[in-house]
């Protein structure tokens, strides 16, 4: 057994927080034996910005990547990236799936092109995958596969004419994307020798749209709850949940095939997702909104040094702040680094080690939850929610979680929350400044009230 710990990160995509459950068995065992934090935020609910945000340590304002179709991260800051350090502290590294680093949708190319430059993110070995349908206009692993096989063509017709709609797929199962990426990513497992620790990035496209699968879903709809403030079930929104949450089932049985492969006891586990997804919760099916439905993100951690209770059939569930920025100091110290040595933005990251945070004689931890996408800012306390926006005139949402816990109650207009919203404010303002080495934020929020965004005609 080496004295670094194998490390191993499953991510998914629009995988909502509450999609764990009893339809998620291996998912609440690998909790049971470790720690489930339960009020856990991405860095920003968009995929590009939020998986860069993880693998940085840095937030969307911070690297630069503020959105999908972005530019790429720039190379002195891949160069800092945590896979970087791990393969520099003599981890043989490894990323199957998706990564989002480099947008390609719609553009009509071979991503596998890319490979040497995902290698610059710190991957010795990279096997990529794109989302559900980017194969009907992009080549990927999964596409060269079913070239290979005979059946590309195939696979194409189906994802054009039956993706949009949700349900059960044409497609067998072992063409499914998500089944695709845990064989691939058990044949690395199996292959690796034990003479050296590794990291392993197992990244699933699901239960990212279109809500279709192999196989018939096995939740009925009408054991799913309606959506928060959503429409009556005229349009079939329980059965989209039910397909969303079939997703969630395979991702989960992928799972366990994978944990199977693996020594529990020397092995750091970490599952979470880049954002969550309304689902028809306010009448919206998308991520980019800062309702817990899409920045609260699942978060379970197993494997030494993570505490665990033995007294809960579900293990340790913390109720500690934590942001998806924990991950690059998590995994740093985790394999005997100091984060603080790493050469950019020293001292300037958001992070804590999750390990730290939840140990019982701990110093350190978060007072607040900070996200961002565009220019919106996320403040969350443990009990109030503020959004900021200066082109949008300052404050436009504020939620009281402990009391409203769905956030079906908006008090950002309160006039009895001012001192409230002055006080997030203020914290907001403290922390962007305490981030940022370009500019004093506060002087935006004095701009806003003589400025307005510029129409384009």
């Amino acid at each position: 057994m080496t004295s670094q710990p194998n490390i191993l990160l499953i991510t998914t995509d629009h995988f909502r927080r509450d999609a764990i459950g009893g339809h998620t068995p291996n998912l609440r065992r690998l909790a049971a034996r470790g720690t489930r934090f339960e009020r856990a935020h991405t860095p920003s609910p968009l995929c590009g910005p939020g998986r860069t945000a993880i693998v940085t340590g840095l937030l969307p304002s911070q690297n630069g990547v503020c959105g999908n179709m972005a530019e790429p991260l720039r190379e002195e800051l891949r160069a800092d990236a945590f896979p970087v350090h791990l393969q520099r502290a003599g981890y043989r590294t490894a990323l199957v799936g998706k990564h989002h680093w480099i947008d390609s949708y719609g553009l009509e190319r071979d991503v596998t092109a890319d490979d040497e430059a995902i290698r610059g993110f710190g991957f010795h070995d990279v096997f990529q995958v794109l989302d559900e349908g980017e194969g009907v206009h992009n080549d990927d692993e999964l596409t060269h596969h079913l070239r290979r096989e005979g059946r590309l063509e195939q696979y194409r017709e189906a994802v054009r004419t039956q993706s949009g709609k949700g349900g059960v797929c044409s497609l067998p199962e072992h063409d499914y994307a998500d089944r695709f990426i845990a064989d691939n990513a058990c044949r690395w497992l199996e292959s690796h020798g034990g003479e050296r620790p590794w990291y392993l990035n197992v990244s699933f496209v699901g239960p990212h749209p279109p809500f279709w699968h192999p196989g018939a879903c096995e939740i009925e709809p009408e054991n799913v709850p309606m959506p928060v403030i959503g429409a009556e079930d005229t349009e079939g929104l329980r059965a989209r949940r039910a397909d969303y949450l079939q997703k969630c089932i395979l991702i989960d049985r992928y799972i366990g095939e994978i944990l199977e492969r693996i020594d529990a006891e020397n092995t750091l586990v970490v599952f979470t997702a880049d954002h969550g997804d309304m689902l028809g919760d306010f009448g919206v099916w998308d991520k980019r909104h800062f309702r817990e439905q899409s920045v609260g993100v699942p978060l379970v951690m197993a494997g030494p040094g993570v505490p665990m209770d033995t007294r809960r059939m579900g293990g340790r569930v913390s109720r500690d702040l934590v942001s998806l920025l924990d991950l690059y100091p998590t995994f740093l110290r985790a394999a005997g680094l100091d984060p603080e040595t790493a050469p950019s933005f020293r001292g300037r990251r958001f992070g804590l080690d999750l390990r730290a945070i939840v140990d019982p004689e701990r110093s350190e931890g978060h007072d607040v939850s900070y996200a961002e996408l565009g220019t919106h800012a996320m403040l969350y306390d443990g009990a109030w929610k503020l959004v900021h926006d200066p082109e949008q005139g300052g404050t436009v949402q504020l939620f009281h979680l402990p009391s409203d816990p769905t956030e079906e109650t908006n008090l950002a207009a309160s006039g009895a929350h001012e001192g409230i919203r002055a006080r997030l404010l203020e914290t907001i303002l403290s922390v962007r400044i305490g981030l940022s080495q370009y500019t004093h934020e506060k002087e935006q929020q004095r701009l806003q009230t003589v400025r307005r965004p510029r129409r384009i005609r």
